[in-house]
């Protein structure tokens, strides 16, 4: 394509001004407007002379385009020296119309006297020629015409032009419309956050992306992963963007929103006042013994500690910063009465940075659906909390914290609440929840736990079981989904255990001493930080090996393919191995017929824990954890199960729980035809080479969570391999208190599904009278399964709901031979009755209802 030519010509312009300034403009100008033009492109634009001819102005312009090119119409712009658009009584910049005409006569009046003023002339003529030119720095005198010339440069197309085809994507600038603080306020105190709800709008609303930054580094936002300070982006999120702000020092900091509606292209820039708004956010230090939670757990021998009977832990959390460096924040405990005793700090308000989690931010359901790899480096987990314990001493009658009262052990509890996977689910590869609708029949996927903890506590009971699974917001709330959860904290940090646990958990926190299990979420890929700052029973590793920080620590071995567990960790011998993601089980005495062994199973899905990326890769190129006989996963287990099997087994009482996380003896939910499965497969190994009855002989009871149901279940008798039997012990799942509730499981259970562990000469589901007895909670829809005709036929709508929790009664007998028993509640969120079960000191077990209990139905009760 040749270059198009250029050519030069020149324009007669004249000016004339009228003599008088603006404010005289009216009287001594004319007031007609007049413009025409003739055939031959003659056109006169401006104020017709006064009848004095004082006030009159004209511009004179002839051009005679070579080649006869014709122009159709002609552009001015009239400034003064300043550069501003010098006012007239006609349109500048005006448009002259030429008609097709090869020459131009124009003329402008009106205009105002001044030196230094600039014409600048655009025209495009017929046969494409762009041309353009200006002439500065001439004066206009009162009452005279100026003539002006102007260079006009004009550029043709040359005779073998070729052509472009361009394509252009348009960007569009956003306008915010409104920014609020929500129901929160901007004002709050340290370790608490801020909600700022922005609106907005723009030609394609549903494109309007958000981006957050402060002025003062004294907080984070929800939507970044560069963690204090970082500036929070959300694009594509619509016409609203609620941001979560974490205040994690005290200050105050202006908050600066921008909208956009799109990339803008390099260079390109939208109008701020229409863009751009502020608000400011003030985050309050936090007072001495001032605190965020408060409560109590138990815990007992482990087969290390030394403890030889149960011990109560008081636990408290504050963001309160201590004025001089390095002191002790917590605050102060006061016990039957006595002095004022500070309590220990266990683990100090940090900002840990990244690590590598097991659903990483910025990867796409979509992405991992078609295969890509969930994990990643996470965003920082920012703790601006302190955690504090204190040991209380056997048979305190009282313990006050921060004026709070504090739920004591009873020297002889009878009444245990039972919950489990009590989190909201914000996870990429494994769904979304409505975490800011608490309504158990509020929207689709509700988040109930807050109704679920009060309706327990209301109770009375005299322990908290807690089966595992606190926290589960991996994930950013999506936008354009539906699901309510939008400014909702996420990542594993402070804010996220907050808002999943201590806030809807506060009643029930206050209401009695809990007994914490660990579950799968806790890992330390997961929210297992957490987990060791706030919830775990053994001291705080101030070695970075039992606190998760550390990814080196997350596998049990010194390698991926190690053949033995790494044992050279300082603090070996108060733990038993150098890995965050195993624990000894520990023993807690409930009354004096009963017992309960918690056991850590929070690494039992190896598939679910990545190789460390600092180990060798694995000889098969495998992601997974090898867990055969031999590998650290298998020995580490079979070493806690002895220990386990130790402490309950020199002195078994009448009843002697178990309580992990994961279903031994329970189900998996599978989509039809598939059957149920074993939820955690490559535990059962194990179990096995230990104790050929799975748990140890004297268990009688286990207690899980993990799967999102209400499982009851009892066991035929179990064959051993000398040929001898054993009563499998009875199984309740409580794991329906918070998180999306799991697919319904089929009954009666058929085929290799009757088994609990895939062999059906050793734990089968029992048979009586005909009725298999098996029991469980049909999830129906809207949470997951299409609702069956059955279903309806029986009763039951889309609108039920199958969360609940479950509470142990004990019933002491009697001297007349009446054995004792322990009878579990299946209740729902309303406090209707479900499913009630007997439990025998011989581990059979049974129930009211067996079969599928509709959430609706109200059985016999």
């Amino acid at each position: 394509m040749s270059s198009g030519s250029s050519k030069m010509w020149s324009f007669a312009v004249a000016l004339a001004t009228c003599a008088t300034a603006a404010t005289a403009w009216q009287a001594g100008c004319s007031s007609r407007n007049e413009s025409t033009s003739n055939g031959g492109g003659t056109g006169i634009l401006g104020q017709n002379p006064g009848a004095d001819g004082t006030g009159t102005g004209k511009i004179g312009l002839a051009l005679t385009l070579p080649g006869g090119d014709l122009i159709n119409s002609f552009t001015y712009t009239l400034t003064n020296s300043s550069g501003a658009l010098i006012t007239l009584p006609s349109p500048n910049p005006g448009t002259v119309s030429a008609a097709n005409s090869a020459s131009i006569d124009f003329q402008l009046g009106g205009i105002p006297a001044g030196t230094g003023d600039t014409i600048a002339l655009a025209a495009t003529t017929v046969g494409g020629s762009q041309c353009q030119g200006s002439a500065t720095g001439f004066a206009i005198a009162a009452g005279s015409t100026t003539n002006v010339t102007v260079q006009m440069l004009c550029s043709t197309p040359g005779a073998d032009a070729g052509n472009l085809f361009v394509t252009g994507i348009p960007s569009y600038c956003g306008t915010v419309t409104a920014l609020s603080t929500g129901s929160t306020g901007a004002e709050t105190f340290v370790g608490e956050s801020v909600l700022l709800v922005a609106n907005a709008t723009g030609l394609n609303p549903n494109n309007l992306g958000y981006t957050w930054t402060m002025s003062n580094p004294i907080g984070a936002f929800g939507a970044t992963t560069g963690g204090v300070g970082a500036q929070g982006q959300d694009e594509a999120v619509g016409p609203s963007d609620t941001m979560q702000f974490l205040c994690t020092a005290a200050g105050t900091t202006t908050v600066t929103l921008v909208v956009d509606d799109g990339p803008l292209p390099d260079g390109g820039a939208c109008p701020s006042n229409r863009s751009t708004t502020t608000a400011t956010v003030i985050c309050d230090p936090y007072a001495a013994n001032q605190i965020e939670s408060t409560w109590v757990e138990l815990t007992g021998p482990n087969g290390i500690n030394g403890y030889t009977g149960n011990v109560a832990i008081a636990r408290a959390l504050t963001a309160y910063v201590a004025t001089e460096a390095g002191a002790n924040p917590c605050p102060t405990i006061t016990i039957n009465g006595g002095a004022p005793v500070q309590m220990n700090l266990r683990a100090a308000a940090a900002n840990i940075a990244a690590r590598p989690v097991n659903t990483a931010p910025g990867i796409s359901a979509a992405a991992i659906i078609a295969g890509a790899a969930g994990g990643g480096t996470g965003k920082p987990a920012l703790f601006p909390v302190s955690s504090c314990e204190y040991p209380l001493p056997s048979g305190a009658t009282s313990a006050v914290v921060s004026g709070q009262s504090l739920p004591l052990p009873k020297a002889n509890p009878t009444k245990i609440v039972v919950i489990g996977d009590t989190g909201c689910r914000l996870q990429t590869d494994n769904g979304w929840q409505s975490c800011n609708d608490p309504n158990p029949n509020g929207t689709d996927t509700p988040y109930p736990f807050a109704a679920v903890a009060a309706a327990a506590a209301a109770q009375n009971p005299d322990l908290v079981l807690h089966v595992g699974d606190y926290a589960y917001r991996d994930n950013e709330c999506p936008a354009g989904l539906g699901y309510n959860c939008g400014g909702s904290p996420w990542g594993f940090g402070w804010d996220t255990w907050e808002a999943d646990l201590f806030t809807p958990g506060a009643p029930l926190l206050a209401a009695a001493p809990w007994i914490m299990t660990r579950g799968n979420h806790e890992q330390c890929n997961r929210a297992g930080q957490g987990w060791y700052r706030f919830l775990d029973t053994q001291p705080f590793d101030t070695e970075d090996v039992h606190t998760c920080d550390n990814p080196a620590y997350d596998d049990p071995g010194t390698a991926s393919n190690s053949t033995s567990p790494n044992t050279s960790c300082a603090n070996y011998s108060v733990y038993g191995n150098c890995t965050g993601n195993w624990n000894n089980p520990f023993l807690v005495n409930i009354n004096s017929s009963t017992q309960i062994v918690v056991f850590d199973t929070a690494n039992g899905k190896p598939q679910s824990q990545t190789v460390n990326p600092a180990f060798p890769a694995l000889p098969t190129g495998s992601t997974s954890l090898p867990s055969g006989s031999g590998s650290p996963f298998f020995t580490t287990y079979a070493s806690e199960l002895t220990t386990a099997g130790e402490l309950v087994g020199p002195s078994p009482l009448p009843f002697n729980f178990w309580s992990n996380h994961h279903p031994i003896f329970g189900y998996a939910t599978a989509t039809a035809p598939a059957l149920p499965t074993d939820p955690i497969p490559a535990f059962y190994p194990v179990m096995k080479s230990v104790f050929p009855t799975y748990f140890p002989p004297p268990i009688n009871l286990a207690l899980h969570g993990h799967t999102h149901d209400y499982q009851a279940i009892n066991f035929q008798t179990g064959t051993l391999p000398d040929g001898g039997t054993f009563q499998p012990a009875a199984t309740l799942v409580s794991g329906n208190a918070g998180d999306i509730l799991d697919l319904a499981l089929p009954y009666p259970l058929t085929g290799s599904a009757v088994s609990a562990v895939g062999n059906p000469t050793a734990v089968s589901v029992a048979t009586v009278g005909g009725v298999q007895q098996f029991a469980s909670s049909d999830n129906g829809p809207p949470y997951a399964n299409p609702i069956s005709a059955g279903a309806v036929a029986a009763g039951d709508t889309p609108t039920d709901n199958d969360f609940g929790y479950m509470v142990l009664q004990f019933n002491p007998g009697n001297d007349a031979g009446t054995p004792p028993t322990w009878v579990s509640t299946e209740y729902r969120t309303d406090n209707t009755v479900r499913d009630v079960c007997t439990i025998q000191t011989t581990g059979q077990m049974s129930c009211t209802s067996w079969g599928i209990i509709l959430a609706d139905d109200a059985g016999v009760y």
